[in-house]
């Protein structure tokens, strides 16, 4: 019997990296699943050109691929990264997000999240809030501001969320009005609990009223229990 010799690591990523550019979407999504399994660095270039492949699938498991290449990815390989926060695809945009969250983020990549927000569908701009409320990253501040004035709840809530992990104190101000004026029962409850998280004894007038006048029992709680924490601590 003869015995063949194991390819190199290096070998196997470029065969892997030519298979990015097969005819059959199979094999393409094959590829880009395995190079991301390797996590050979060499491999960045070629999964950042599969991202526009016309496969959704590939592109969703190129940017997995990356993602696992978090460390070594460069400025441009993040950017390209980002752009694809406008993918029409829902999964390839929550693989961004997840992507983004092993990485080390820049203040000109978060630049380039800023203005894509600002000419994007209300899709996209979900994924951008949803990705920069994984980082604690003061610059993100005004834009978690600009994202409450969106008609859609769930970016309002998402940008709520943002602010409690920046844990910035203007962001008090903005929950308490939202705590008290927004329409939708999930933002008004993320103010809440985010109010209970990080507040003081200045928001509790805001959470008693929201407390006895709020109409749904998950506002009502979620006020509760934040008076409990900040009565507690002071």
């Amino acid at each position: 019997m003869v015995e063949t010799t194991p390819e190199s690591p290096d070998r196997v990523t470029e065969r892997l990296i030519v298979l990015l550019r097969d005819p059959q979407p199979d094999t393409r999504r094959t590829a880009a699943l395995s190079l991301g399994k390797i996590s050979d660095p060499q491999s960045i270039s070629a999964l950042v050109s599969a991202l526009s492949d016309p496969d959704e699938e590939v592109r969703q498991w190129s940017t997995w691929a990356l993602g696992n290449l978090a460390s070594s990815l460069t400025k441009e390989a993040l950017v390209g990264l980002v752009q694809q926060v406008a993918d029409p695809s829902d999964s390839v945009r929550q693989a961004v997000v997840l992507a983004l969250s092993q990485t080390t983020i820049s203040e000109e990549v978060i630049q380039v999240l800023e203005e894509a927000y600002t000419i994007s569908n209300h899709a996209t701009q979900l994924t951008i809030i949803q990705t920069l409320a994984q980082f604690e990253f003061p610059f993100a501040y005004a834009l978690f501001i600009q994202a409450l004035k969106s008609p859609d709840p769930l970016i309002r809530q998402t940008a709520i969320a943002g602010l409690g992990e920046l844990g910035d104190p203007r962001g008090l101000l903005v929950m308490r009005t939202h705590l008290l004026q927004d329409s939708n029962v999930g933002v008004r409850s993320e103010a809440a609990f985010r109010l209970g998280k990080l507040g003081g004894h200045a928001d509790i007038p805001a959470l008693r009223q929201a407390k006895e006048t709020d109409p749904t029992p998950n506002v009502h709680f979620w006020a509760t229990w934040s008076l409990e924490q900040i009565e507690f601590e002071t």
